[in-house]
């Protein structure tokens, strides 16, 4: 290989080392998870439970 050619890819490989090199340094940030009320949380369970069917009609009214 010529040495031009092969300066070329060690300065491209030392290139994108140093990117990374970069990005590493840079802190990633970090969103907080919204936390759930327990209230929230109970009401999605009773809508999970479907106690009764939704088309049953009830005659008793």
């Amino acid at each position: 290989m010529k040495k031009a050619t092969i300066a070329a890819i060690v300065g491209a490989i030392n290139a994108y080392i140093e990117q990374e090199e970069q990005a590493k340094a840079v802190p990633s940030k970090v969103v907080p998870y919204p936390e759930i009320s327990s209230w929230q949380l109970f009401g999605r369970q009773e809508l999970m439970r479907a106690r009764t069917r939704w088309r049953v009609r009830r005659d008793n009214r």
